[in-house]
């Protein structure tokens, strides 16, 4: 059991041992002790015991190659993201699983009219219906914080989507692009993934659901879209929700499912941590309709996926979707490291093949953990038993906290290894990565 730490402030400890630093050197110095403190289970008080030097060069020096051992004097020191490490213990996450039942339900008028809005009475009768008139005036009449962020799943709102629902993956800048088109069931998820890139976009308080799908599935743009390096084009709803978890109440997939059988030349993906397969199963599959999972290493998932569906409830739904005609898909992203990391990998792969089969999987995407640079303190805030971060996450080309780009070739590598010993056909690709990254895997 580890010790509890107790850490001076800035105030108290920085202030009295290194008075002559202002407040920037102070703010470096700070996060970095605290790093140390928390990967090493060491007071901050006593990790300079053995340091005699006092001035801010050195010392920041000597964390830096502590905290970063593997990645000191291999990059440039503004590599290194050193913000203000500022903990506010009321913005930890309750990272316990409950049944999602709005408190507020908020809708346009234009929602009462459907079929979706009958199915949210029946699901939640005593929820709180409020008509809007749109949900950015919601937004400007509300702050949003990560306190809201957190108490997203009180409010549910019904709009319209009024920009296209197509759209291309939003890649970063220098990226190689996959081809992948999104489609935009809706923005929110009432899953607590660590690592999740919502937590540092959404910017309204609560679930957002677009009732008006049918005016996606008459988008004449689906017929242009780019397939990448695909022999056909694809199109994924998992983007900015998970693409299931709302099914049950929604029955989408079921509108989507019947309006792609008809397009054999486009995939359509649903990418979940759920097992919420219901309505697939009774729609049927195809070959052009993916079930997708987004899967890590055990250790992972239990320790950062809050309240999703166990990797072997997932697999156990893939299996059954590949049994009823579908194509199966996995993401292994974001691939963490730590200690353990090649044999908790080869674990979770293993179990996709041993589980799922093999015929069915048409492709499987590799990426690993990046974020942009604000999401740490977010990170920091609302998961502090975390150690995803941990890691020596440094700045990329793309200002995203990244690996360095050697550790992520080692991973990539040994893990598509381990896919291609399974004889598997499946397309593996690279999430969010450069030429110089593709090029050294030779996919």
């Amino acid at each position: 059991m580890k010790n509890e730490l107790k850490n001076p402030t800035e105030n108290g400890f920085l202030t009295d041992k290194f008075a002559n630093f202002g407040v920037n050197k102070s703010r470096e110095i700070l996060r970095l002790l605290n790093e140390i403190s928390k990967i090493e289970n060491i007071q901050i008080n006593n990790i300079l015991n053995d340091f005699h030097k006092k001035d801010y060069k050195s010392i920041k020096k000597f964390l830096l190659k502590r905290r970063y051992p593997k990645t000191f004097g291999k990059t440039h020191l503004n590599s290194f993201y050193l913000s203000k490490y500022q903990i506010d213990t009321s913005l930890k996450t309750d990272t316990k699983a409950q049944k999602f039942y709005p408190r507020n339900i908020y809708y346009e008028l234009e929602a009462e009219k459907t079929l979706l809005f009958e199915r949210l009475k029946t699901s939640f009768p005593d929820s709180k219906y409020t008509e809007i008139e749109k949900p950015k005036s919601f937004a400007k009449n509300n702050s949003f914080t990560t306190k809201d962020y957190n108490n997203r799943c009180q409010n549910l709102f019904i709009i319209k989507k009024k920009q296209s629902f197509l759209k291309k993956c939003p890649c970063t800048s220098n990226v190689i692009n996959c081809g992948y088109s999104v489609m935009d069931l809706g923005v929110g998820c009432i899953y607590d993934c660590s690592y999740c890139f919502l937590q540092g976009y959404q910017n309204v308080p609560g679930i957002i659901v677009f009732y008006n799908i049918e005016d996606y599935l008459h988008d004449e743009n689906i017929a242009d879209l780019y397939a990448g390096f695909f022999d056909f084009k694809r199109i994924g709803s998992g983007e900015f929700t998970d693409s299931l978890i709302f099914d049950d109440i929604t029955g989408f997939s079921t509108e989507i499912i019947n309006y792609f059988k008809k397009k054999d030349n486009i995939f359509f993906e649903f990418k979940t941590k759920s097992t919420n397969i219901k309505n697939l199963l009774e729609s049927g599959g195809k070959e052009n309709i993916v079930a997708a999972w987004s899967v890590n290493s055990i250790k992972i998932s239990s320790e950062n996926e809050f309240k999703t569906s166990s990797l072997a409830e997932r697999l156990k739904a893939a299996k059954e979707c590949a049994l009823a005609g579908f194509s199966t898909a996995f993401h292994l992203d974001p691939i963490i490291y730590y200690d353990d990391w090649k044999q908790g990998y080869k674990e979770t792969i293993d179990m996709i093949f041993d589980i799922v089969p093999n015929y069915s999987i048409k492709w499987i995407s590799l990426g690993t953990l990046r974020m942009p640079p604000a999401q740490k303190m977010i990170i920091e805030n609302r998961f502090p038993d975390t150690e995803i971060l941990n890691g020596e996450l440094i700045l990329g080309q793309d200002y995203k906290l990244r690996y360095d780009k050697n550790l992520r070739i080692e991973m990539y590598r040994h893990l598509n290894k381990i896919i291609q010993s399974k004889k598997s056909k499946s397309l593996v690709y690279l999430c969010m990565e450069d030429a110089q990254i593709w090029n050294a895997l030779r996919l």
